[in-house]
């Protein structure tokens, strides 16, 4: 194998003509990183589709132009980037195809984007405005889940594992450290008998994949350790693309039989005395309200709440814990580490006041400034990101420029994402840029409310709003463990317009 992190790019014409070549290059990249046959067809059947949609739907009739094709070889995995800069065009919004309706429509619309969501694991749009669009293919090039690994004897004893009982406090010894390689099987038999397969991070159910990342640093796991070598405990800093300098604090689980011997609140403590070594901006977590236990945690060691995502996962069952069965809703928690000097942000109006009371929370003071009354777009196209978890049912677009065609960008958007079936979408409007003060009402017009503050390095910070696709939360069921957080939830639930209907 080659050595990962290489990159090729290609620059093709406009011209079915050209697919055999480029498709042969995929290939070829995909045999050299050490995919099997079975893979390689998938990728290139999805690759196939993708850049066949560009070619016949981002260009005018009869136009000749080039587009580029980027291969990326990545430690876990093929990441292909079809880049273009032709006629306004969304993939996504192509007409959905339906198996089911086959028989009643024979044309197959929408069977090349079926296709790729099929064979391909990560697919996500990205429109740059005059940059152009970019469409992101990612296949794992390692894709066994731990059910897959264990026989059905250990997979017996996983599931064993849920029900045992919880041993005494403090009868239990065991060290922190680092994970070693080898333990990355063990790590993901505990994910699964603390979550089943209920984690949102789904890499910790894949050991190739954990393995892989603590050796890239993109995942630093902690583990517990007992004198017969088992582990009964992991928390990791999640280092993500969209900020890296403030790693999510997370991964975090305890074998159920050895709750309450302490090993979270060690595990913890390991992680930020890391990430303080590594002169970070700052940490974030996310703390569960089907209880409160993980927010207690976090509130210890000063992690403090800034926002609470309603219905941000699938649905969790917790032993002892009855009557939960409704979609989990995580509080947000902040610390900074290495914070900036104070800089001007732009909240709206409507949300100044909660949104002071978010920043004295989470012990930081930015400077409150009004709009000028000349608001201008950007003369170019708007800049989003569009993130999709279909394992939660979740997407997040991230407004990095306004342009004037903003607002109907974010509603086609939104539709499309509903149809799509995604329970809950985040919007997220950084708070330096003061059209957020304007235009904060006009995406609530759309059925968006407040969810919260989030702190970003390079003075980046968002204020988060968010979706509910035809969802009602039940709020009584949302434990809170601060007074601020109980605070914050009621100033939710009040902006909340499913409560209303």
């Amino acid at each position: 194998m080659t050595q990962n992190n290489q990159q090729v790019k290609i620059t093709l014409p406009n011209d079915l003509t050209y697919l055999p070549l480029i498709l042969d290059g995929i290939k070829k990249m995909a045999e050299i990183m050490g995919f099997k046959k079975n893979d390689i067809l998938k990728i290139e059947i999805g690759a196939e589709e993708a850049i066949s949609n560009v070619i016949k739907h981002a260009f005018e009739p009869d136009e000749k132009s080039t587009f580029d094709v980027i291969l990326n070889n990545l430690s876990l995995g093929l990441k292909i980037i079809i880049k273009e800069k032709g006629i306004p065009f969304d993939p996504s919004l192509i007409h959905e195809f339906k198996p089911d309706e086959l028989k009643e429509d024979l044309s197959g619309k929408g069977l090349g984007v079926f296709l790729i969501k099929q064979f391909i694991d990560e697919v996500s749009f990205h429109n740059l405005g005059k940059e152009g669009r970019e469409t992101h293919l990612f296949k794992h090039l390692k894709n066994k889940t731990i059910n897959q690994l264990v026989n059905k004897a250990e997979l017996d004893v996983l599931e064993n594992e849920k029900q045992e009982n919880v041993l005494p406090k403090g009868s239990v010894s065991y060290d922190v450290r680092r994970m070693n390689p080898e333990e990355a099987v063990d790590v993901s038999k505990g994910a699964y008998s603390s979550y089943g397969y209920t984690y949102v991070l789904e890499h910790i159910y894949y050991p190739d994949r954990v393995r892989q990342m603590n050796k890239d640093n993109t995942l630093i796991s902690f583990v517990c350790v007992t004198g017969e070598k088992e582990i009964i405990g992991h928390c990791a800093l999640e280092i993500e693309e969209t900020d890296p300098l403030v790693p999510q604090l997370g991964v975090a689980f305890t074998k159920p039989k050895y709750r309450g011997q302490g090993c979270l609140n060690r595990l913890a403590a390991s992680c930020m005395d890391y990430a303080l070594n590594l002169n970070l901006f700052g940490i974030y977590a996310r703390g569960v309200t089907t209880h409160p236990y993980s927010q207690k945690s976090l509130l210890r060691f000063e992690i403090f709440d800034c926002a609470i995502y309603i219905s941000s996962g699938a649905i969790r069952e917790y032993k002892d814990i009855e009557g939960t069965a409704q979609r989990e809703s995580v509080v947000i928690h902040f610390k900074y580490l290495n914070p900036t000097p104070a800089f001007k942000i732009y909240p709206p109006e409507h949300h100044k006041d909660i949104i002071e009371k978010i920043y004295n929370n989470i012990k930081y003071k930015p400077i409150f400034e009004l709009p000028p009354a000349d608001l201008k777009f950007n003369q170019n196209d708007s800049v989003i990101d569009i993130q999709t978890d279909q394992l939660n049912m979740v997407a997040k677009i991230y407004i990095e420029q306004f342009g004037e065609n903003i607002l109907s960008e974010i509603s086609k958007n939104l539709k499309e994402l509903c149809f799509a079936r995604m329970e809950t979408i985040y919007l997220y409007l950084k708070l330096n840029n003061n059209l957020t003060s304007l235009l904060t009402s006009e995406f609530e017009k759309m059925g968006f409310f407040f969810s919260g503050v989030m702190p970003r390095s390079g003075q980046n910070d968002v204020l988060i709003l968010q979706y509910l696709n035809n969802y009602t939360i039940d709020y009584d069921k949302i434990k809170i463990a601060s007074e601020f957080g109980n605070d914050l939830l009621n100033y939710i639930r009040e902006r909340d317009v499913n409560q209303n209907v």
